[in-house]
Order: C-alpha cells, then structure tokens, then sequence
C-alpha cells in the first residue's frame, strides 16, 4: 500500500510540475480558461444582464464559528449592496458538526463558505461549479488565476470554488507594501525599561532576559504560549514549517516533522521549559484567551501570539492597566525560515440549493474583482481610505479609520467580507501600516519567506487511506511532543523525539520512502 500511495504523490507532483510550467507559459494571460459545460441549455452569444433594480437577497452559511459579523449591516456591505444588487442573510456555524449535517440532510443555503469542508461541497451533486454558471449565463472577464484553477480543481477535475487568500510567490515578492502573516513574541516594556533595555537580537538574548524576569519578578510567568499558536514563532526562528503539510527535505517531498530543524525546535522548547521560563500548565490550556489574559492581568511578561499586540494593548489600557507590550521586530533565529506555501484555506459555493445561481456568480465575480477587493477588505474609497498610486508601484492605502482594530472592522464590515473572495494580494497589501511595529515586524519577515504552492496544494483525499494515516499520525505527535517539551533532561528529550520519530514510522509511514 506504501508503495501504492508514493505513486500517487509523484504522480501529483508530477501532473502539477507538467501543469506549473504550463501555467507558467500562459502567465501573461490572466483570462479565464472556461471548460465545456455539460449543460445543454443554448448559448445566447450576449452576457445575460438582470434590469431589475431590485434587492436580491442571497442566504450564505459561513462554516467558521469565530465569524465576528452575524449581520449583513455596515457602511462596506452597504456599498457591496449598492454595486451589486445583492444582500446576504448571513448564518454562522455554531461547531464544526453543522455543516457536515446539513450537506447529508440536502438543507443547504445559496452560498457556502468553508475550509473544512472544501472537499466535501465540490461534489456536482451539491454545488455547481463556476465555469458551468460563467459559460451558462456568458459572464465576461471573469478572471480566475490558472495556478490558483490548478490548486483548486476537484478530484473530477472541476473547479467549485477557489480558496481564499492565496497570492503566487511572485506577485508577493514583486509588490513592494504586501507584508505576510507570522506568529509574533510580544513583550511588556515598562519591564524591559527596568531591566535597562537589554538587547534582543538572539535566542540566547531572549532566554537571557527571560531569565532575569524569573529571578526579579519570581511571582510572573516569564512566557505564557497561545495554545493556537504555541511554539509557532520560534519554529519559524529554527526554519521549522509551523504548518502540518509537506516540505522538501533532501530533494524530496517529506512530512513535515522530517525537518531537521524540528529537532532544534523541540529541544529549545525543552530548555525553556527546564529553565522554568514556560510553564507544564501552559500546554494543557485550550482557551485561546487564557495567555492573553495572564498578560492584561498582568501575571506574564511576555506571550507567543499571533500580531494583535493593538488589540491587547487595547484590553490592556480598558481594564485600567498602565503597560503595554511591544512585538519583537527582528527574528533572531539564526536561520529564520516564514513557510508561505498555502495554497489559500477557504472558498465560496454556489449549491444546487441556490434561488438564483445568476445574481450568485456575478456577486462573486464583483467580490474578486480589484473594486470588490479593495472595498470588502479596504472599506469604501475616499471615505475610509485613500491610495497615491497602484500596489505595483509601491502603493498602500492610506485609511482613515484604525486599519489594525478588530472592532473598527467589525464596526464598518471590512475585511471579513473581502475574504469571500480574498485574492490574497490586498490583504496583505492592507497590513502595511508605516511607523507602526508590526509592519516592521513584517517587513523583516519577508526576507525570510519561502513559498511553493504545489506544497500547500496537496490535499489528501477524505476518508482514504492516506488522509487516515495522516490523521493518525497528527494524533500520535500530539500526543508524543508533549513528552519532548516536559523532559527533565536535555537526555530525556532526546529520547522522547527518537522515541516520536520511531512510532511515526510504525504508524505505517516511512517518511522517505513513503514522499
């Protein structure tokens, strides 16, 4: 069976270099490369136009239950509605389980947008596909990336939907203000003022000055970990990929906990903990919160987490606190490695259940536009933003409202709904906020990125053999990372990642052999 599924993954490397360098080839042209329809109903020649003024009203089902807006309400989907006719009743899941239930029962709303279940809704017999309702009602300049059409094209080699914000590699690197995403170290500073501000321009620094805390302020925890997260921002400072997928390990397509450098992780992850400088009670917490709020309550001096240091600093100063923390702007690893190669994470559908699959596709096609992404990210032009010149020659928008506020986004309905059909591209382009930390963070960060989509692009089919040994596997690391981390000795840790390595191949996967 080992041998069976190596096969299939060089075979998809392969179909997908064969495909690269087609796409490659056609790059200049961006145009949308329609597939015959099986749909027999006569082509007019002439893009169906709708001259009913009329709202339409579109049911979506967002398949995410941290989804902050749960209203179709504010000045950008007010604007969405004014330039394309089109109103959403807006349901948020409750738990992963909803979605699953409603595609068995066949109670399904117009739109649906999930990661989760990506697989499962590009099925013919639940979703229509986009090229079908594009040819079907002669959408024109319906522009659709040919690497992102490879990346998303189902087992029937359809295409259902394309996950969201997912930028090529070169389009990244060649549009001077798109900044990336990392994990963040954030730390308080009226605390390092009183240590005299010591340099943090190394791991050894940061354990260093960790360390000084721990002996000054021995009733604070010198680090506390988001447990969704967790060691995420020193795995990019040993070039460890953070992402559960694929990686090329000498030459060849590997799982990542091959890495090497995932050793290195683990055994600074131990050396905190044996220094007493991150806690065993950390790595049982499940609350996402819990770090944030030891920081705020003022139990913690600095937090692994993701780059909402406004946001917390925001708590901080509403509960009446008077620090602040800072996000590092530097990795100081030695060789930092940002692992960029997704392939995007969630996509919109347009199910068999929809009332009007037309108004559907054309509000699609408006939310991937340039105009649709710039407002449902940005907010509305000239209102809540301004720009000087194009993203490709270095441009921003410069905005009038607090671009990095959680609650200012959710006050005026921007950025949650340009992720419908997030292009990547503007999202990044909206972090880059001058003079602020963390686009200095993420300006250093992206001279360490590295991406290569084909990577992000491979996806397990479900319920097959291979998604079950992955799915073991992810249990077994789990589960075995938690003996690395809590060892008592640089020995014990050791041989509790030997020990890791060892039962990964008795699941059943030889890593090399197997990718």
């Amino acid at each position: 069976m080992l041998q069976k599924v190596g096969k299939r993954f060089w075979l998809f490397a392969l179909l997908s270099l064969v495909l690269l360098v087609f796409v490659a080839c056609e790059s200049a042209d961006t145009n949308t490369q329609e597939e015959p329809s099986n749909d027999t109903e006569q082509q007019t020649g002439e893009q169906s136009t709708d001259s009913s003024d009329e709202v339409k009203e579109l049911t979506i089902f967002v398949d995410h239950s941290f989804w902050p807006l749960t209203e179709w309400s504010g000045e950008v989907p007010e604007a969405i509605t004014e330039k394309t006719g089109i109103k959403l009743n807006v349901q948020v899941a409750s738990d992963a389980q909803q979605l699953p239930l409603m595609i068995s029962s066949g109670d399904l709303p117009d739109l649906v947008f999930t990661q989760g279940n990506f697989q499962q809704m590009s099925n013919a017999d639940i979703s229509y596909t986009w090229d079908e309702l594009i040819e079907k009602y002669n959408i024109q300049d319906f522009e659709i990336d040919p690497m992102a059409r490879v990346l998303n094209q189902a087992s029937d080699g359809k295409l259902y939907s394309i996950r969201n914000g997912f930028t090529t590699p070169g389009v990244f690197q060649s549009t001077p203000a798109a900044l990336g995403n990392i994990p963040a170290l954030s730390l308080r500073t009226d605390i390092l003022e009183e240590l005299g501000n010591p340099k943090i321009e190394t791991l050894d620094d940061l354990v260093n000055v960790l360390k000084e805390v721990k002996s000054k302020y021995p009733e604070m925890k010198p680090l506390v970990l988001n447990p969704a997260v967790l060691g995420h921002y020193f795995k990019v400072n040993f070039g460890a990929s953070y992402l559960q997928n694929f990686r090329i390990v000498d030459g060849e397509v590997k799982y990542y906990i091959a890495q090497p450098e995932q050793y290195d992780y683990y055994m600074f992850m131990n050396k905190l903990y044996r220094e007493g400088l991150i806690s065993a009670e950390n790595f049982t917490w499940k609350d996402t919160n819990q770090a944030k709020a030891m920081i705020i309550n003022g139990e913690a001096f600095a937090i692994a987490n993701l780059t909402d240091m406004y946001t917390i600093n925001s708590e901080i100063k509403a509960s009446g606190k008077d620090f602040e923390i800072s996000q590092l702007t530097k990795l100081i690893g030695e060789n930092p490695v940002m692992s960029a190669d997704s392939a995007g994470w969630s996509g919109t559908f347009i199910t068999k259940k929809a009332k009007n699959p037309e108004a559907a596709i054309k509000f699609l096609q408006f939310m991937q536009s340039d105009e649709g992404q710039m407002l449902g990210l940005w907010g509305v032009e000239e209102q809540h933003w301004t720009m000087d010149k194009p993203i490709e020659e270095g441009g921003y928008p410069t905005f009038k409202y607090d671009s990095q506020s959680a609650a200012e986004h959710k006050k005026i309905g921007s950025v949650w709904w340009g992720l419908l059909a997030d292009k990547g591209i503007y999202a990044q382009v909206q972090r880059y906020v001058p003079g602020s930390t963390i686009t200095e963070a993420l300006i250093d960060a992206k001279q360490y990125t590295k991406g290569n989509p084909l990577l992000g692009g491979i996806v397990l089919p479900v319920d097959s053999d291979e998604q079950v040994i992955k799915a073991n596997l992810d249990n077994m690391i789990k589960n075995e990372e938690a003996k690395i981390y809590l060892a008592q000795s640089e020995a014990e840790a050791k041989q509790a990642y030997e020990n890791m390595m060892k039962i990964a191949k008795d699941i059943g996967i030889d890593l090399t052999a197997l990718f």
